[in-house]
């Protein structure tokens, strides 16, 4: 028999929401420029245009979707694992637009 896996657990919702926009972030770049090295040369790109956070912020569109799909299945300790990675990922946006993309304008 097989047994049902259990996907009410924190950590699955801690480690996908983690996993979910780098892997979003990663299609990005294969997508249009995969001609370039992914780092350092991709993240300079970005960081030349201002815009990393901004690509950051569409890439945590998936965990979106992936939050209201535990939710309508009641995994609410997952959900509460993908809002965790949700407010670092948002911690970090908004360090990258006030310090770091800013200084480049200098």
């Amino acid at each position: 028999m097989l047994k049902k896996i259990d996907l009410n657990k924190f950590w699955i919702g801690a480690v996908s929401g983690l996993l979910l926009p780098l892997l979003s972030l990663l299609g990005y770049w294969l997508w249009s420029y995969k001609y370039m090295r992914f780092y350092p040369q991709f993240f300079k790109f970005l960081m030349n245009g201002g815009v990393l956070s901004a690509v950051l912020s569409l890439c945590l569109i998936p965990n979106l979707g992936m939050f209201f799909l535990f939710l309508n299945k009641e995994k609410y300790k997952t959900t509460r694992g993908i809002i965790l990675t949700m407010l670092v990922y948002g911690f970090i946006i908004v360090y990258l637009k006030i310090w770091v993309e800013h200084s480049w304008e200098d």
